[in-house]
Order: structure tokens, then C-alpha cells, then sequence
């Protein structure tokens, strides 16, 4: 069964409802609540609790329900592969894609969705595809009549192709009504007009088997409050990945849409949650490395009763202690500084840290030390006033290593380390002389 893809950046919106915004935002956007509002009593909720009403009368499709969704999909796909090997001008479209994969300008694999299949069953995909358009390719070499066409390249509309080959196709068909005229342009756009109504009709059925099982992604969205994620959020992600599962459910395997579209909900939050879940984004790779050490630390503490020491995690997880180090600092999670204190509440956090800010005082004593130390450094020689000078970073310079001070000098790391401590020693030896002890020694 051909099936459109998942819509992405770089593929045409997809015809599916946005199911959320619908209550007041678009593309995305959420509609604030407006309290006291002149539209009623609703007005006064928010769009989380509008969105979960509106679910609260929705039934879930029995198996049977399901199947007719799968056959209105069905239908409609096989209404528009009729359409399109009816058409002289799509036909020629598929003759010339079979050039270009034999060719190597094109790949099979290229012409098809990814699938859920196992390798054997793509393969076999492609093997199909790459008959038919050769088929389609000597139909046209012996120009075949439209009927016969029709029915030897029927079974296109049980592949998944790719969104942009049938893109490609119905793109050239747009193309040739712009440049024909008369009956031909008639033809072809009636040949459009048939791929328009098929693809309604696609959308249709998949848009119902989506609203039906809303309240799964609700539900499992529920589940996942606690990563930090905006509930509306989650639930919106997980629309998302619900409008994947519709775009590749196939009725005929079996299954129940709600078992298989559960894993596209859960896929789709927790990649929400792992790009946005923390006010400090973390790395996918490295959130991949944390999870490793959370389950390494979580299977410690059932054996062994305790929490286990960084080296035991470590050695559990097969990582090395310091990484384990700095993803526990990485996972740590930011305080805010208006968080309530003690149990009224009326205390932030903020006002509990000790304020930075110099006092008066403070700025008085530095003043003095900056004018002391300036005597003090002025009672040594030139030199060595300015080894300390760029050793320390006075002056509002910046300080420099032994080794650039050594090259400065012409002299060896080691000597100039040498001279530094007994010009501090002599400096030390001065200060106290001068009451100035408490300063050099604090």
C-alpha cells in the first residue's frame, strides 16, 4: 500500500489537521487564555483543559473500524495510481525514471519510503518497483493503449513511494496542462483533478484514524510529565509521531493501529524531551552517556542496599571515572533563585546568598592595600618591580606564566621562580615592618 511519508522541514505540509492549535494558535503557537473574557465561562480555561474536553466524548475504532479506514486509504491511493498510468504524460514520466536508474542517476531505494520492513522485505520493494517502471518504459516504446496500461501497472499503489517521486510526477503533469491546449489540456487537468480528489480522500480517512486515538497520545504524554517538558507540549509532540504511525499503518498485517502507534508517540515525546526537556539543553549523545550511567548506578544500588561511589559506577558502566564525574555535574539540575525556602514560603532563595558586592568599607581597605603595595613595590629595584608587576598582573595588566616571563628575561623558568619567592620574602619582611602582615598573608 502506498503510504505518504511523515511530514518534515523539507517535505510539503501535511494534509492532516494541526490538532492542537486548532483551539486559537497556528503553526504552532498557543492561544493564551483570557480570563473573565466576554466569550463565557470557556473563555476563563486554559487551552490544555479546552483541548482535553474536546477529547473527553472520543472513542477509540474497534478492529473493524480500523479495516475500513485501511481500505478508504487504500482506495484512495489505487484512485491515484489509476490516475496517473492513465495519463500519457505521467506514463512518460515513469518510462523516463526507469532510464535514470539504469543509468545510476537515480536508486530505487531513493524512489521508496523507509519502511518498517527488514531488508529482505525493501528489497523486494525496490526488485517490484524496478519492474514496473521498466514495464512502464515498454509501454510506452510500443504506446499501449491507456487500458491496458492501467492495468499492468496497477500494482504501484501497493508500494510506498517516496513523497517527492510522486511529487516529480504530478509536478510534470502541472506542467504539460500549462503548455497544452484544447481537449489535451482538458485531459490532463482532469487526470489532476482525479489525483486531487484521491489524495482528499487519503487524508480524510487518515485524519479520522488519528482523531480517534487522540486520547492515547494524551495518556502517554501523561506518563512522561515529570522530564520538565510542558504537558501541552509532550501532548503535541506526540500528535506528531500519532500522524507518523496513520502515514505508515498497513490494516493488512494485523496488528491494532493502537499497539503500533504507541511506539511512534513515545519515540516522538522522548526526542522532545532529550532536545528540550532541560532549561540547560544537554547533547543527545551525552544524555545517551547519562542514561548509561543512571542505569549502571540504579542496578548498583538494588544489589548492594547503598549508594555505590563514582569508581563502582564507572567500572559498571565501562566508562571512565572522570566522564562519570562530569555527566553527574552535567545532570545536576539548575536551582532558580525565586525557589520558595522553609515552609511558609515567604523566603526566596536569592535573598539567602551572601551579597557580593563590596561594602564601603571594603572599598576603603582596598583602596589603602592598592596605595600600600604600591609603596612597597616602588622600594625594590626596576627589575624586580617589574617581574611581580607582570607576574601578578598589576596595574590592570594581565599576569604571564613563569616560562614568558623567563623568555623576557633570558632566563630559566626555575631562576625566575628563584628571584619571585624572595622578592615576596623580602616584600613579606617590609610589610610587617609597615603593619602590613594581615593584607600579603590573607
Amino acid at each position: 500500500m502506498m503510504s505518504r511519508s511523515s511530514p518534515s522541514a523539507s517535505e510539503p505540509e501535511s494534509s492532516h489537521p494541526v490538532l492542537i492549535d486548532s483551539l486559537g494558535g497556528q503553526g504552532g503557537e498557543r492561544a493564551p487564555a483570557r480570563r473573565g473574557s466576554a466569550a463565557g465561562p470557556q473563555a476563563a480555561l486554559g487551552a490544555t483543559e479546552l483541548y482535553f474536553r474536546s477529547l473527553a466524548g472520543s472513542q477509540p475504532l474497534t478492529r473493524e473500524g480500523e479495516v475500513a479506514i485501511g481500505r478508504r486509504i487504500e482506495a484512495g491511493e489505487r484512485a491515484r495510481v489509476e490516475a496517473w498510468v492513465r495519463s500519457p504524460v505521467a506514463l512518460r514520466e515513469l518510462a523516463w525514471t526507469a532510464e535514470d536508474v539504469q543509468v545510476g542517476a537515480l536508486s530505487l531505494r531513493d524512489l521508496l519510503c523507509e519502511t518498517d520492513d527488514a531488508d529482505a522485505d525493501a528489497d523486494a520493494s525496490a526488485t517490484r518497483l524496478a519492474a514496473l517502471l521498466d514495464l512502464a518504459r515498454a509501454l510506452v516504446a510500443q504506446q499501449a493503449p491507456v487500458e491496458d496500461a492501467a492495468i499492468a501497472l496497477a500494482d504501484l499503489a501497493e508500494l510506498r513511494l517516496d513523497p517527492a517521486f510522486e511529487e516529480r510526477i504530478e509536478r510534470s503533469l502541472r506542467a504539460a496542462a500549462a503548455e497544452a491546449s484544447g481537449a489535451e489540456r482538458a485531459s490532463i487537468e482532469g487526470t489532476l483533478a482525479a489525483i486531487a480528489r484521491a489524495r482528499r480522500a487519503v487524508a480524510q480517512a487518515k485524519s479520522e484514524l488519528v482523531q480517534a486515538n487522540l486520547r492515547l497520545a494524551v495518556a502517554i504524554a501523561r506518563e512522561h510529565q515529570r522530564f520538565g517538558v510542558p504537558l501541552l507540549d509532550l501532548v503535541q509532540e506526540g500528535n506528531l509521531g500519532l500522524i507518523r504511525a496513520a502515514d505508515r499503518f498497513e490494516y493488512r498485517r494485523g496488528h491494532r493501529f493502537g499497539t503500533y502507534a504507541a511506539w511512534w508517540i513515545k519515540q516522538a515525546i522522548k526526542r522532545a524531551i532529550l532536545s528540550q526537556g532541560k532549561p540547560i539543553r544537554m547533547p543527545v549523545h551525552l544524555t545517551a552517556i547519562r542514561t548509561q550511567v543512571v542505569r549502571a548506578r540504579r542496578d548498583l544500588v538494588q544489589e548492594r542496599g547503598r549508594e555505590p561511589t563514582v569508581e563502582e559506577v564507572a567500572e559498571r558502566s565501562g566508562l571512565p571515572v572522570e566522564k562519570v564525574r562530569v555527566i553527574d555535574e552535567l545532570a545536576m539540575e539548575p536551582l532558580s533563585l525565586d525557589a520558595p525556602v522553609g515552609e511558609e514560603g515567604d523566603t526566596r532563595f536569592g535573598d539567602l546568598l551572601a551579597n557580593q558586592e563590596p561594602t564601603p568599607a571594603d572599598m576603603v581597605a582596598r583602596r589603602r592595600l592598592i596605595e600600600q603595595t604600591r609603596e612597597l613595590l616602588d622600594s625594590l629595584q626596576p627589575r624586580e618591580r617589574e617581574l611581580l608587576r607582570r607576574r601578578f598582573g598589576l596595574d590592570g595588566n594581565e599576569d604571564e606564566t613563569l616560562e614568558e616571563i623567563g623568555r623576557s628575561f633570558s632566563l630559566t623558568r626555575e631562576r625566575i621562580r628563584q628571584i619571585e619567592a624572595k622578592l615576596l620574602e623580602k616584600l613579606r619582611m617590609r610589610s610587617r615592618q609597615r603593619e602590613l602582615g594581615s593584607y600579603l598573608e590573607g
